[in-house]
C-alpha cells in the first residue's frame, strides 16, 4: 500500500464475530479510511450457522431482546459506538416492513418470542449494510472460502484470486474437523455391524435421513445440538403439535419419525432460557473480578476448579440473594444491610447455608450450586418408567420457574454468570490460568456448566420435548450414561436406573470438540504445516496471544494476523451479547481492533518514510 492508500484489513468469516470486530474497526478509526474485504462462502453477516438457507424451525436460544452485536452505553471500550440497536429494535424499525418470510415472522414477533435463525440473518445482515455505510469505510464481499495466508499478508481465494492487504482477521466461527481415533473406530465398528452412526457436527448440516422410522436411536448429548436434532427429526418430518382442553401440549407423530433415547453425564437437558424480560439492575461482581483474583492469590498461576470456583459459586449467590432481598423482600425474615454483612463475612460454606436458612424460610427461594448442576446426583430409580416420570417433572418445574418474573433471582444469575465468564476470559487470555486448567476446564468443565446454566433451549422447545416424551418418541436414558457395542447392537447404561437400553443407531449430539490439528479448515491446515500457526499445547485450539495475535511454532507473534473465535485460545466468548451488560463480545472485539489498527497504522509510517 501507499501512503496515500487507505488501509485494508481481510475478515476471513462473515458471521456474527467478523461483525463484532469489523464494528469496533469502524469505531475506532477516528476519520481514518478503511477497506474491508469480507471472505466466506456464506451470505455475510449470518455466516454458516446464522444463514438463510436452513430450516425455519431451528431458532437462536435467546429472545428477540436480548440480542445484540452492537455496543450501547454500559459498554466500555475506546471509540465511537452507536445506538446499540438491538434485534429487537430492528424488528420494531425495520424488520416487520420487509417483504417475505422474514418480514413475516417479524410481524408476529414479540420482545419476548424466541427468533428464528434466519430472522437474525436479517438482522445481521442489516448490521453490516449499516456498517459498510459508514464514512470512509468501503466494504468488498467475497463468497469463496479463503484457503491460505502468506507473508505480505496475501489473502490467497479457493477461486484463484488472492487480496493483498494490511493485515487479516481470521473468524471462521465453528471449524469442522476430522473424526477423531475414537470416532472413527466407532464409525468403523458401525459399519461393520451394520448399525446406523452418527457422529459430532453441526446439526442443521447433517444427513438424518439414514435415521429410519421407528428405529430405536441412542442419542449422546442432552444440550443444544439434541434439541436441533429432536427439532428436524419431529416438526422437520411432518409431526405437530397442539394443545389439550387442559392447555397441555400434545404431540401428533407423523409415524416418519425415529424412537430418540436421551443420555448424558448430567442426564436431562439444559436449563430453559428464561422467558421474560429483567429489568435488573444487575448485581456488579464483588469478588470474582480480575482485580480481586490478584488481590486474594497474587500472580501465581490458578487452577479453575480448585482456586476460583468456589468463589465463583460465591459471587452467583451473592447476586441471587441481593435480588432476592431487593425484589422480594416479603419472603426474607431479615434486613438486607444486616444479612449482607454477615453472609460476606462467612466463607465457611456450613455456616454461610446456616445464615441463609435462617433468613430464607423457602428452600425454592435459595441457590444451591451443586444441586442444580447435577439434579439427578444421588437419585436412583426402580424402572425406566418411573424415570421417565421424574425427568418429565423436573422439566416442567424448570419450564415454570423460567416463566415466572417472582424468581427474578435466575435473572441475576444468569447476568452474573456472564460477568463471571468476562473474568475468566480475561485470566485465560492473560495467561493466569495453570497449563492444565487452560486445557481442561475452560473448554471442558466451565463451559459445561456455563451453558447448562445461561445458554440452554427456549422454553418452547422444552415444552415440546415434554410432548414427545409423553408420546413415547423421546425417552431419557439417566445420568453418567455410557454407551457400548454388544451383540450387534448399541447399548447404553446409566447409574439412574437399572438395565440397558439397545438401539441400532447412535448420534453423537454435539458439535466436534476443538482440535486444530484435526480441522478440515484449508486455510488453518496450511498455516499450522509452515509452522505460521501452532496448537495452544495441549488445548486443541490455534495459539493466539492476549492481544489476539497468531502465535506460530516458535512462539512468535504475527505481526498482521489476527484470530478470534470459539477455536482460539483463551476463554470462548459468545457470540452475541445481552444488552446493558457490557458483555465479554465487546471487550474481546475492541481489543482485537485495537491491535488491528496498530499494525495498520505501522504500515502507514513505514509507506510515509
Amino acid at each position: 500500500m501507499t501512503s496515500t492508500s487507505p488501509s485494508a484489513v481481510a475478515l476471513v468469516g462473515a458471521g456474527p464475530t467478523a461483525l463484532g470486530v469489523l464494528e469496533r474497526l469502524v469505531g475506532r478509526a477516528a476519520g481514518r479510511p478503511l477497506v474491508v474485504h469480507l471472505v466466506d462462502p456464506h451470505p455475510p453477516g449470518g455466516g454458516r450457522v446464522w444463514r438463510t438457507a436452513q430450516s425455519e424451525l431451528l431458532w437462536a436460544n435467546s429472545l428477540a431482546a436480548d440480542i445484540t452485536v452492537l455496543p450501547d452505553a454500559s459498554v466500555a471500550v475506546e471509540g465511537r459506538i452507536g445506538a446499540g440497536t438491538t434485534l429487537w429494535h430492528w424488528v420494531e424499525q425495520t424488520g416487520r416492513g420487509l417483504p417475505g418470510d422474514v418480514g413475516v415472522e417479524a410481524r408476529r414477533l414479540t420482545a419476548t418470542s424466541f427468533p428464528s435463525r434466519r430472522l437474525v440473518n436479517g438482522y445481521l445482515g442489516w448490521v453490516l449494510s449499516t456498517l459498510a455505510a459508514s464514512p470512509g469505510v468501503t466494504v468488498h464481499r467475497h463468497a469463496t472460502r479463503a484457503v491460505d495466508v502468506l507473508s505480505g499478508p496475501r489473502v490467497v481465494l479457493a477461486d484463484g484470486r488472492h487480496l493483498d492487504v494490511d493485515a487479516v482477521v481470521l473468524a471462521q466461527g465453528h471449524l469442522d474437523a476430522l473424526p477423531s481415533d475414537a470416532e472413527a473406530e466407532l464409525a468403523r465398528r458401525a459399519r461393520e455391524h451394520g448399525l446406523g452412526f452418527v457422529p459430532t457436527g453441526y446439526t442443521a448440516d447433517l444427513d438424518l435421513s439414514a435415521l429410519r422410522p421407528g428405529e430405536d436411536v441412542l442419542v449422546r448429548g442432552a444440550g443444544l445440538a439434541f434439541v436441533d436434532l429432536v427439532t428436524l427429526l419431529t416438526g422437520g418430518r411432518g409431526g405437530t403439535y397442539h394443545r389439550d382442553a387442559d392447555g397441555r401440549l400434545v404431540y401428533a407423530p407423523s409415524g416418519r419419525e425415529p424412537v430418540l433415547h436421551v443420555g448424558s453425564r448430567r442426564g436431562v437437558p439444559y436449563r430453559a432460557k428464561l422467558g421474560y424480560a429483567w429489568a435488573g439492575p444487575p448485581v456488579p461482581l464483588h469478588a470474582f473480578t480480575p482485580d480481586a483474583v490478584t488481590a486474594r492469590f497474587g500472580d501465581r498461576p490458578l487452577d479453575l476448579r480448585a482456586d476460583l470456583a468456589p468463589i465463583l459459586a460465591r459471587e452467583l449467590e451473592w447476586a441471587h440473594l441481593t435480588e432476592l432481598f431487593r425484589a422480594h423482600p416479603d419472603r426474607v425474615r431479615e434486613p438486607w444491610e444486616a444479612f449482607a454483612v454477615q453472609w460476606r463475612a462467612t466463607e465457611e460454606p456450613a455456616e454461610a447455608a446456616a445464615l441463609v436458612a435462617r433468613a430464607v424460610p423457602d428452600p425454592a427461594d435459595r441457590f444451591d450450586l451443586a444441586a442444580l448442576d447435577r439434579p439427578l446426583a444421588g437419585r436412583a430409580f426402580a424402572d425406566a418408567g418411573e424415570l421417565q416420570g421424574w425427568t418429565r417433572a423436573h422439566v416442567r418445574a424448570d419450564l415454570a420457574r423460567a416463566a415466572d418474573p417472582a424468581y427474578s433471582m435466575d435473572a441475576a444469575v444468569f447476568v452474573a454468570l456472564l460477568q463471571c465468564h468476562g473474568t475468566i476470559a480475561a485470566l485465560a487470555r492473560s495467561g493466569r490460568l495453570t497449563d492444565r486448567s487452560a486445557r481442561e476446564d475452560v473448554a471442558g468443565w466451565w463451559m459445561n456448566l456455563f451453558s447448562y446454566l445461561a445458554s440452554g433451549p427456549p422454553s418452547p422447545r422444552l415444552e415440546e420435548l415434554l410432548a414427545l416424551s409423553e408420546a413415547g418418541v423421546v425417552r431419557f436414558t439417566g445420568a453418567d450414561t455410557a454407551v457400548t457395542l454388544e451383540d450387534g447392537a448399541w447399548v447404553a447404561r446409566s447409574v439412574s436406573v437399572p438395565g440397558t437400553t439397545s438401539g441400532t443407531a447412535l448420534v453423537e449430539a454435539r458439535v466436534p470438540a476443538v482440535d486444530v490439528e484435526r480441522t478440515t479448515d484449508e486455510l488453518v491446515r496450511r498455516l499450522l504445516v509452515r509452522g505460521v500457526a501452532a496448537e495452544q499445547p495441549g488445548t486443541g485450539r490455534l495459539h493466539v496471544d492476549a492481544g489476539h495475535r497468531l502465535v506460530s511454532a516458535l512462539g512468535e507473534p504475527a505481526a498482521d494476523v489476527f484470530a478470534a473465535g470459539f477455536w482460539t485460545s483463551g476463554a470462548p466468548v459468545a457470540a452475541f451479547a445481552r444488552p446493558g451488560t457490557n458483555a465479554p463480545f465487546f471487550g474481546q472485539n475492541d481489543v482485537l481492533a485495537a491491535g488491528v489498527w496498530a499494525a495498520l497504522d505501522r504500515v502507514s509510517r513505514v509507506a510515509a518514510a
